[in-house]
């Protein structure tokens, strides 16, 4: 998953200076566009307030969302991830970003909610993040309760779809499918199960819309600045916002072994070094931007910075191309089997992943670290 902004870095600045004060940090604050005398829609108000009650920052079989979801995916709400990053819960979230209900809308049998999350901050240096998000759900009857449901159900309604191999496409009637495009990608996903993951049986979802913000709809945003992405792999699914049928990122995401240990920075290396890769340009380009950061910059971004995250972004996701380089590393010295040494183990902790790394190249840590940026500075001068 490609993030735009990393909002962890944003919200430390961000939360000491426009905290509301609220003694009861769940509350809304109502448009007079919403009719208040409809017992329906005050119905569908204390669903959305009882749900930020409920710990929705936690996955857990919570009684404000319908069955049908929880029952597809363990985590159902798919605007939970990006609505409460930086380590926020919903309390946090209510006081730093009070909301503010748009609209409560029929749709058919249904209702939408639409939600505006937005901080009191006027100085211009905060300014351009002010507003977190504009979330919308809707709300269905389960029996006798309105229970709340992701956007997707409904927008997806009247799209088509196409399966080629592993991969099932969701897309809108506006969109013209690529049938060279999904050929490729049907056999760049073979071609990776075959050297990574013989073993896979499985089938993934893959919704194209052809932007960011119609992207975020999939994920109940009717706008966004949190976790704003061009491309994201999800339980049973891909999103893009590219528009087209290949993504060999995301891919990678969804084909390689599951492995809850793997480090962060090799995850995302791969996706770069197996998937990125295939576009030669996207690939050397961020390389590009480490290398000249390690030569210009090198008392905050090193190979211990930024393998071991403590510096997380500097214009850009300082994890992809150090995992990346990593796996150019592990890969030139021991080939694919290298490389499935590296994604099955547990690499979790900083230590783990440099000793790791150290037996699969027989290399000392002072020789990883400089072989480590070599493999960059090829890209220094592209």
């Amino acid at each position: 998953m490609k993030n735009i902004l990393l909002t962890i870095i944003f919200l430390s600045g961000f939360y000491p200076l426009f905290a509301q004060d609220n003694t009861d940090p769940i509350s809304l604050l109502i448009s007079s566009r919403v009719d208040k005398t409809s017992e329906e829609i005050n119905a569908i108000i204390k669903l959305y307030e009882n749900y930020y009650r409920s710990k929705p920052d936690s996955v857990y079989d919570n009684p404000y969302w319908n069955k049908k979801e929880k029952a597809l995916y363990k985590d159902f709400d798919f605007s939970r991830i990006s609505i409460f990053q930086g380590g926020m819960d919903a309390n946090t979230l209510f006081q730093y970003f009070s909301p503010f209900v748009l609209s409560v809308e029929p749709i058919g049998d249904k209702y939408q909610i639409r939600v505006l999350f937005s901080s009191a901050t006027t100085d211009p240096k905060y300014a351009g993040s002010k507003v977190w998000c504009i979330q919308k759900l809707n709300a269905v009857k389960e029996g006798e309760s309105w229970v709340l449901e992701n956007l997707i159900v409904e927008l997806s309604k009247g799209w088509s779809s196409k399966k080629l191999g592993c991969i099932d496409y969701i897309f809108p009637p506006t969109h013209e499918f690529d049938i060279q495009e999904a050929d490729r990608a049907k056999s760049f996903c073979e071609e990776i199960i075959r050297r990574f993951n013989p073993g896979y049986d499985g089938e993934f979802k893959y919704y194209i819309t052809s932007s960011m913000d119609d992207m975020g709809l999939l994920e109940n945003f009717d706008y966004y600045f949190v976790g704003i992405t061009s491309g994201k792999a999800r339980e049973g699914m891909i999103l893009t916002a590219k528009g087209n049928e290949f993504y060999p990122h995301e891919f990678i995401h969804k084909l390689l072994p599951s492995n809850p240990k793997r480090n962060f920075v090799v995850e995302e290396g791969l996706a770069q070094f197996l998937g990125t890769k295939e576009n030669k340009e996207e690939y050397e380009s961020l390389m590009n931007k480490l290398a000249v950061d390690l030569e210009e910059h090198s008392e905050t971004i090193n190979f211990k910075s930024v393998i071991s995250q403590s510096e997380r972004y500097n214009g850009y996701q300082t994890a992809y191309p150090a995992g990346a380089a990593i796996c150019e590393l592990v890969h030139g010295h021991s080939g694919d089997q290298g490389l499935l040494q590296l994604l099955m183990a547990d690499t979790m902790e900083y230590k783990n992943l440099v000793i790791t790394i150290c037996l699969i190249t027989k290399l000392s840590e002072q020789e990883l670290e400089i072989k480590w940026s070599e493999t960059l500075k090829k890209y220094r001068n592209l």
